[in-house]
């Protein structure tokens, strides 16, 4: 299995980065890869649901949750393999808040397209982070 993970900081506390990057109505805003994004249910392990990508719509599984801190969504993009995008809050150091997210390749042939393409997707996570980072600070006057 293949790991690969990016992380930014930022001056929004950690309640309101949370708090877009669970409502994921918001994604489209300031994710650049997500045209759209879709729950059956809540922000909740368990929910399933729908992300559109410039690559393609995609379904999806929270497959877990802790409030406030931490999710997991996973999803096939490959036949035999199972994406997991492990995304976490957590305060930093001198009053930041620090924003990560990896992705991780199982099943199958996990190891043989994580090992190829794992990088290469986890570098586009900064521009993920800084649009949330950009968005939670806004909400909170600091932009």
């Amino acid at each position: 299995m293949a790991s690969n993970e990016r992380s930014v900081e930022t001056t929004a506390s950690p309640q309101a980065a949370w708090k877009i990057w669970s409502d994921t109505g918001t994604w489209q805003e300031w994710n650049p890869d997500v045209q759209s994004m879709t729950l059956n249910g809540p922000f909740a392990a368990g929910t399933t649901g729908t992300m559109k990508t410039k690559q393609g719509t995609r379904a999806i599984t929270l497959t877990e949750v802790v409030a406030g801190k931490s999710f997991r969504l996973e999803t096939t993009v490959i036949p035999l393999t199972r994406f997991a995008f492990e995304c976490k809050v957590w305060p930093g150091a001198a009053g930041k808040t620090t924003l990560s997210q990896a992705i991780v390749v199982g099943g199958p042939l996990g190891g043989l397209v994580g090992g190829m393409m794992g990088n290469q997707i986890a570098d586009t996570f900064p521009a993920l982070l800084q649009g949330l980072a950009r968005k939670a600070e806004q909400s909170e006057g600091r932009s």
